[in-house]
């Protein structure tokens, strides 16, 4: 009945209009086609399947951007799929910053993956973003987010190591004026960076030497430090509980433990960090020098096994005795650093 009638179920005009795109060049199809599908159909597309229409076009945008690049017969053939289609600007400008966003920001970071724009990708990315109808203000916002992310990955991967060389410094202050990008840190970024580039120096250059009071050896000089360091040991120390049940261990420090719960009645020994004495550090190219209140001390750098750097000090590994924990509380990791360095070079 519906042949006889001529009625046909509208949703098939979508499909005719479907069929007629793929089968013809966008340039070849007129406005009258469209026109003569809607009086078959009995159809306003711009009422009935507006977003159907706005999908034609998005889907063909984006075919069409494939390669990142929009030919002048490509462009054209949007204008004529904009004018058969009967499509706003408005909707134009919503698809175009739909499907061109990821597009543009793509190829923007294609163009940063070297650290450098050239002036050759400059009016490439300038092409694309007019070529996508882009405004200024999103296509900013992409750019601004690229260059500045470029950057902080960079900057990133650089201290992976917790190092900064001069040549890293040197590569990020030529990235960030290629890149166009003011690089701004707090005071505490900066601080931050400023010691991992001592680190490095002290890692790769020449280290300052130290005039001290006290007597060195032939050809020893000093390279570190220190007024008020604790000189502490683990010691055996016994202890009487006499309440029972539930115990539980926690780790402070290698070897030295907290006791928690209870007990049966009767005597125990642990280990713990026992004060030794207290006074000045110095590092040499040959030693560890204390000189404490109560007696002086020495470690020769071939007699030390390993270290155990904390925030506030370290642990020495000896060959024989008690592996002493020093607390340093300024430039502990200054402490560790040279030493490490001094120890590979005995």
């Amino acid at each position: 009945m519906q042949k006889v009638f001529r009625q046909y179920p509208r949703e098939n005009a979508i499909f005719e209009l479907n069929n007629l795109l793929a089968s013809a060049a966008i340039q070849d199809i007129s406005i009258q086609e469209v026109s003569e599908i809607e009086e078959r159909y009995c159809v306003d597309f711009q009422k009935s399947f507006r977003l159907n229409l706005e999908e034609f076009y998005a889907v063909t945008l984006n075919h069409f951007l494939k390669d990142r690049i929009l030919s002048d017969e490509e462009i054209m053939d949007l204008e004529r799929l904009k004018s058969i289609l009967s499509l706003s600007d408005k909707s134009i400008s919503k698809i175009h910053e739909m499907v061109g966003t990821e597009v543009y920001q793509k190829a923007f970071e294609e163009i940063v993956a070297d650290g450098r724009i050239s002036e050759e990708e400059r009016n490439f990315i300038e092409k694309l973003e007019t070529d996508l109808k882009l405004s200024k203000e999103l296509s900013e916002r992409i750019s601004n987010h690229v260059r500045s992310t470029y950057i902080q990955d960079y900057i990133g991967k650089a201290i992976e190591d917790h190092r900064l060389s001069p040549e890293e410094e040197k590569e990020l202050d030529m990235i960030a004026k290629s890149l166009n990008v003011n690089i701004q840190m707090n005071a505490a970024t900066s601080q931050q960076l400023e010691k991992l580039k001592l680190y490095w120096a002290i890692e790769n250059t020449e280290l300052n030497i130290y005039q001290v009071g006290i007597k060195l050896q032939k050809n020893e000089r000093c390279y570190f430090l220190a007024q008020n360091v604790h000189w502490y040991e683990l010691r055996t120390v016994r202890t009487s509980v006499n309440y029972s049940g539930y115990s539980a261990s926690i780790k402070v420090v290698k070897g030295f433990y907290l006791k928690t719960g209870s007990y049966s009645p009767k005597s125990v020994s642990s280990e713990q960090l026992s004060l030794n004495d207290t006074g000045n550090l110095y590092l040499t190219n040959k030693r560890i020098i204390f000189i404490g209140y109560k007696k002086n001390s020495n470690i020769r750098l071939e007699k030390i096994l390993g270290i155990s750097p904390y925030t506030a000090g370290v642990e020495i590994d000896k060959e024989t005795g008690r592996n002493p924990v020093l607390q340093i509380n300024n430039n502990a990791d200054i402490f560790c650093i040279i030493l490490d360095r001094l120890i590979k070079e005995v």
